[in-house]
């Protein structure tokens, strides 16, 4: 009978020590395994605080051209981006009404004129008969008291006597109206004077044509557009800032301007004023947002040099604008990324300890932009935060970066 050999239990032992040895040193590889992050370091510099926005050229004032009276206006030659001068002929009213107008205005007149002459003249020999017939009335009198005349002729006198009183008033009537119609009818050439020169219609400013309502001939009405009219030597950007950004800035605040219409080095800029009154506005995303238009003006230096390099600015032009609402020349400064809120809702920082690790820290934040925010408390120059932590890492972790 065959013997199997029995296994010895002592040689199993080894085998367990070493998995377990093998286990733990992995575990322990895997906890103090550090961490590859990005860091930066704590410096001190320059901070400002800023709202930046998209902005649109305009201009303080477009002056709208309108049909001045009803009429037919000729085809207007002058073009969007034509210079024109004050006082300069932009466009033509068709005048021929008017002059025969101002013909008939003129004979009008001179008939009017003709009737008073005649009704001072039928007043004047209604003075005459009126002296005339009270004489004799009173004649008549005189000599029916000496039996001379009979109560027949004394009557008839008086009788033309009243008729000669009653014609003196229609006179006088006559007269006036004939008057008033004349006082109106010298009105008469002067409107007509003046709307002939309206058909005449001449810039009200030097400027650029910014918009041409009407090309070809046209009946229009009176107040319809014709054209627009702007100096853009008066160019600035009207932005729509956020209201709760907007209370932050005040006029004299300086402004970058920059963009594509701008080129790659952005020019200065100097808020004009914040308008008064708020307006809501719907988002590219369909949200409604209260906003309130900030204009602002151009450095006059730069908005010339960017003219000279070929950049010539038109109304309606996309910029965006960065209005600097405060700066502090010297500072402690940390990347905006490394910065994230605690539960409570406090501004905290992981910074790299002397031994690697992961420490979190609570900060006392002052000014804040997009890149880079103020600390005024919770660390110091030289110091290493992590930038852009994971939402993962703990602290105590081991870190390098």
């Amino acid at each position: 009978m065959s013997m199997k050999p029995k296994r010895r239990p002592y040689l199993r032992y080894p085998v367990a020590l070493i998995l377990a040895a093998g286990v733990g040193y992995a575990l322990y590889l895997d906890a103090t395994r550090a961490v590859s992050v990005e860091s930066a370091e704590i410096v001190e510099g320059p901070i400002e605080e800023f709202v930046e926005e998209r902005g649109r050229t305009s201009v303080p004032r477009v002056y709208h051209v309108t049909m001045p009276l009803p009429g037919r206006i000729l085809p207007v030659e002058v073009r969007e981006g034509d210079a024109v001068k004050k006082g300069q002929v932009v466009a033509t009213l068709e005048d021929i009404d008017w002059e025969e107008a101002s013909i008939s205005a003129a004979e009008m007149l001179t008939a009017m004129k003709n009737a008073m002459t005649a009704a001072q003249a039928e007043v004047k020999a209604s003075d005459a008969r009126l002296d005339f017939t009270k004489w004799m009335h009173e004649a008549m009198k005189e000599a029916a008291a000496r039996d001379a005349a009979s109560e027949k002729d004394v009557r008839e006198a008086e009788w033309r006597f009243l008729e000669a009183r009653v014609e003196k008033e229609e006179n006088l009537a006559n007269l006036y109206t004939t008057g008033a119609f004349l006082a109106i009818v010298r009105l008469f050439p002067g409107m007509v004077a003046r709307n002939l020169d309206r058909t005449t219609i001449e810039s009200p400013v030097d400027g650029v044509v910014l918009k041409r309502h009407v090309a070809n001939e046209k009946t229009l009405l009176p107040g319809q557009p014709v054209l627009d009219i702007g100096n853009l030597d008066d160019l600035q950007v009207t932005a729509d800032i956020l209201t709760e950004e907007a209370v932050r800035i005040q006029a004299g605040d300086r402004v970058e301007i920059f963009g594509e219409a701008i080129g790659e080095k952005p020019i200065r800029g100097t808020v004009r004023r914040v308008r008064p009154e708020g307006f809501t506005k719907l988002s590219s995303l369909g949200v409604e947002q209260q906003r309130v238009e900030v204009e602002i003006d151009f450095h006059p230096e730069d908005l010339a040099a960017l003219e000279k390099s070929g950049r010539r600015l038109g109304l309606h032009y996309r910029v965006r604008v960065r209005v600097i609402t405060e700066a502090r020349p010297e500072v402690l400064l940390v990347p905006r990324t490394a910065l994230f809120r605690s539960a409570g809702g406090h501004w905290q920082a992981f910074r790299i300890s002397g031994r690697g690790r992961a420490e979190r820290v609570t900060l006392d934040i002052g000014l804040m932009n997009d890149r880079v925010a103020e600390v005024r408390r919770g660390l110091e120059a030289g110091d290493r935060v992590i930038v852009a932590p994971e939402s993962g890492l703990e602290e105590g972790a081991r870190v390098e970066g």
